[in-house]
């Protein structure tokens, strides 16, 4: 049982898994996307929460065990006050949970995925630099290409833009060749794997 207080002040406890196993809850997968896996009802106003409490998923059949860390924590996890231990990848937010489980469930790897979406966000600074965007992976398209969702560039709007997929393999041959550029390695805060270790510290 977790402890939860909505914003009506309400306080109470709520049944919430700690851990889950995706191989033997297949369901989780689109639970994950549609944003109901970690939701709940108030029982004093009914207002549905969608909560982001820290959570391991387990994914044997991917090799992965992922670590969410509410976005609350993002400054006590990357200053080292949070510790964790048994997992491939560290994921803070619930969107980059979704995001993060939608790559491995495509086949995709996450560092060049994190690579991808520094590039994006690179060129979507060029054309609104005062945009704080956030960048979505959404599909492999029919032909083959990724499909990235650009959120904050216009408020209300949220961009679709779609990538190669060749310039994706570059990528990760570059990775698995040991030809690792600075910008991989920057990417890379242990098994915190993300484009936001360098917007938000700073190296970009």
């Amino acid at each position: 049982m977790r402890k939860l207080t909505c914003h009506c002040e309400q306080v109470f406890n709520v049944d919430l898994p700690e851990t889950v196993n995706v191989d033997e809850s297949p369901d989780v997968i689109a639970r994950i996307a549609d944003g109901s896996f970690l939701s709940c009802v108030c029982p004093a106003c009914n207002s549905v929460l969608q909560t982001d409490v820290r959570t391991r998923i387990e994914w044997p059949s991917k090799s992965r065990t992922i670590e969410l860390i509410p976005e609350v924590d993002r400054l006590s996890y990357l200053s080292g006050a949070i510790k964790v231990d048994g997992v491939t990848d560290v994921v803070i937010g619930y969107p980059e949970l979704s995001d993060r489980i939608a790559a491995l469930q495509a086949g995709l790897e996450p560092a060049a995925m994190e690579a991808l979406k520094y590039h994006l966000s690179v060129k979507a600074k060029e054309s609104s630099a005062d945009a704080n965007v956030e960048i979505v992976f959404e599909k492999i398209t029919d032909s083959g290409n990724l499909e990235f969702h650009v959120h904050g560039l216009r408020k209300g709007e949220v961009a679709v833009t779609s990538v190669p997929r060749r310039v994706y393999d570059a990528i990760v041959a570059e990775l698995t060749g040991g030809e690792s550029p600075e910008l991989y390695e920057t990417i890379k805060n242990g098994p915190y794997v993300s484009v936001k270790n360098i917007l938000i510290e700073g190296n970009e």
